[in-house]
C-alpha cells in the first residue's frame, strides 16, 4: 500500500522538484538576488523538514563562539503570533518568539541576543543597527531563505535518513534538492550512534561529496542527554516510580527510545506535532490529581512552553532531559569554525 502511495504521489514530487530547481537557479545566476550582510553570519540549516538537530547545533556553536565575539541569534520563530523584528527579553514566551528561540533566551540570557524576523536579510540589517558592536550572527535555520548570502554555510544530514538517499516532499522528507548541498561550506552527519565504524564513515562521506564541492568537510556528531532535571530546581526524579513522556518534536520515537534504554519505567507516551502550541486544556488532561507522586517527562524544547501554564503545586511532577551534541575530531571542527570566524571578522574591523 505505501509503495502504491509512493507512485501516486511521485508526479507531485516531481514538480516541487522541477520548481526547486528553477528557484535555486534563478538565485545562482544572479536574476533573483542574495545579500551577503557586512557582519559575519553562520547558518545552521538542513534539506528534509525537521529532525536534524538545529537546536543543539546552534547552542554548541553559541559555547563555542559567544566567549570571544559578540553574538546574537536570528531565527525565523517558527509558528509565533508576532510578525517582524521581535528582541527577547523578559516580556516574551514562546507564544511570541517561538519555542526554540525561547529555549535559547532562557539558556543563554544576557550572554547573546536572540532576535526573531521571517525576513532574515532585514533581521540582519536591524541587529547591527541596534547593537552596532554585534560581531557575529548565528542564523538558526536558513539554509532555504535565499535572500541572505551566510559566510558560512552548516548542513546538518540525518544519520539514519541521509539526504542522498531521500527525495522531496510529499514521496519523501526533503524539502530542498539534493544538489542544493553544494551551498554548504561545511557538513555535519547528526544523530549518530555512539560508535561509527570508519568503514561507514567514509562511505557516507563519499555519497555526501556527490553532492557537495571538492574538499567540503565532513563531521559526525552525536546528541548527549544529560541529567534529568526537575522544572523547579531541586526535586529529585524517583527512577523507580512510573512517568508518562510528553512531546512535541519531530521524531518523538529516539527520545523515547533513549528513555527506555536508561531503565525509566514509561507507562504512557503523548506525542504532539513538532512545535505544538500546549495550552491549559493537555495540561488538565495530563495530570492525575488524585496521585502526588505522578511524574511527566518532557524535552528541553517543551518545557518552554508547558513551565509557563503550570501553577506551583503542579511544577513538582514535571521534569525535562537537557540535550547537547558531542561531535567527533571536536578540535578539527572548532578549529574550522574559529578561523573562519576570526578570518572574516578581522577584515571588517
Amino acid at each position: 500500500m505505501f509503495f502504491i502511495l509512493r507512485i501516486v504521489l511521485f508526479p507531485i514530487t516531481i514538480l516541487l522538484t522541477c520548481v526547486v530547481y528553477i528557484r535555486n537557479w534563478l538565485y545562482d545566476n544572479g536574476i533573483l538576488k542574495s545579500t551577503q550582510p557586512d557582519v559575519f553570519t553562520i547558518n545552521v540549516g538542513n534539506l528534509n523538514l525537521g529532525g536534524t538537530g538545529k537546536t543543539p547545533h546552534v547552542e554548541y556553536l553559541v559555547n563555542l563562539l559567544s566567549n570571544q565575539y559578540k553574538t546574537s541569534i536570528l531565527s525565523r520563530g517558527y509558528k509565533r503570533q508576532t510578525k517582524g523584528f521581535v528582541l527577547a527579553d523578559n516580556t516574551v514566551n514562546a507564544k511570541t518568539i517561538g519555542d526554540e528561540p525561547m529555549q535559547y533566551y532562557l539558556k543563554f540570557k544576557d550572554k547573546i541576543k536572540v532576535i526573531v524576523c521571517e525576513n532574515r536579510v532585514q533581521g540582519v540589517n536591524q541587529i547591527q543597527a541596534t547593537f552596532p558592536d554585534n560581531e557575529l550572527v548565528i542564523l538558526d535555520d536558513a539554509f532555504q531563505h535565499r535572500k541572505i548570502a551566510p559566510h558560512l554555510n552548516l548542513l546538518l544530514c540525518d544519520y539514519n535518513r541521509p539526504f542522498y538517499k531521500d527525495y522531496l516532499v510529499p514521496v519523501g522528507k526533503l524539502r530542498d534538492i539534493r544538489r542544493s548541498a553544494n551551498r554548504a561550506h561545511v557538513v555535519i552527519v547528526t544523530k549518530c550512534p555512539e560508535e561509527v565504524s570508519a568503514q561507514i564513515k567514509e562511505e557516507m562521506k563519499t555519497s555526501i561529496s556527490q553532492y557537495t564541492f571538492a574538499n567540503t568537510p565532513v563531521f559526525f556528531s552525536r546528541i548527549h542527554y544529560n541529567a534529568i532535571a526537575s522544572y523547579v530546581g531541586d526535586k529529585a526524579f524517583i527512577s523507580e516510580n512510573p512517568a508518562t513522556v510528553v512531546t512535541a518534536i519531530a521524531k518523538p520515537e529516539v527520545f523515547q527510545q533513549y528513555l527506555q534504554k536508561k531503565g525509566y519505567k514509561i507507562e504512557k507516551a503523548r506525542d504532539y506535532p513538532d512545535h505544538f502550541a500546549f495550552s491549559r486544556k493537555e495540561i488538565d488532561a495530563l495530570l492525575d490529581t488524585q496521585n502526588p507522586a505522578q511524574q511527566i517527562i518532557t524535552t528541553e524544547k517543551d518545557m518552554v512552553k508547558i513551565k509557563p501554564l503550570l501553577i506551583e503545586q503542579e511544577l513538582e511532577k514535571f521534569f525535562y532531559i537537557p540535550i547537547d551534541v558531542i561531535i567527533s575530531d571536536k578540535n578539527d571542527f572548532d578549529k574550522f569554525i574559529l578561523s573562519n570566524a576570526a578570518r572574516a571578522i578581522s577584515k571588517s574591523i
